[in-house]
């Protein structure tokens, strides 16, 4: 079952995907990958912006929603607010990227999680992030 394309779990189209692979999912932890294009609309000369990171870890959150409810069509959430973001080290075209969603509150609509980014065993970035979805 796992690792499945996550593109088919998300609202998001080429080229605005920033994640390829869904690696695990259940109703409290995500787990997705992405590897970097080139040609990533988010690549600074030195690295994978920091809105690229937020967009990914958005997109991780967008897959578990997906997953979770697929028997209903693939909605769509906003970002309500992203509070203690670090990066550490941007990444580069090619590196690839796991992403870690928890979630740590849930109320209606609301979802609160923590988020982190790795590249092989380095965190590179972190952050608490409220996503609201909106209903179709």
């Amino acid at each position: 079952m796992f690792p499945t394309p996550a593109l088919p779990f998300i609202p998001q189209r080429p080229p605005m995907v920033m994640v390829d692979n869904l690696l695990s999912c259940d109703p409290i932890t995500v787990r997705t990958d992405f590897r970097i294009p080139a040609d990533c609309l988010f690549l600074r000369d030195d690295g994978l912006s920091e809105s690229g990171l937020m967009e990914n870890i958005a997109q991780t959150c967008a897959a578990r929603i997906g997953w979770l409810n697929q028997d209903k069509p693939v909605r769509i959430g906003v970002i309500g607010s992203i509070n203690h973001f670090e990066v550490f080290r941007r990444p580069a075209a090619g590196d690839t990227l796991q992403t870690t969603v928890t979630v740590e509150n849930e109320i209606f609509e609301a979802i609160i999680v923590h988020a982190e980014i790795h590249r092989a065993e380095e965190i590179i970035a972190q952050c608490d992030m409220k996503v609201f979805v909106i209903n179709n």
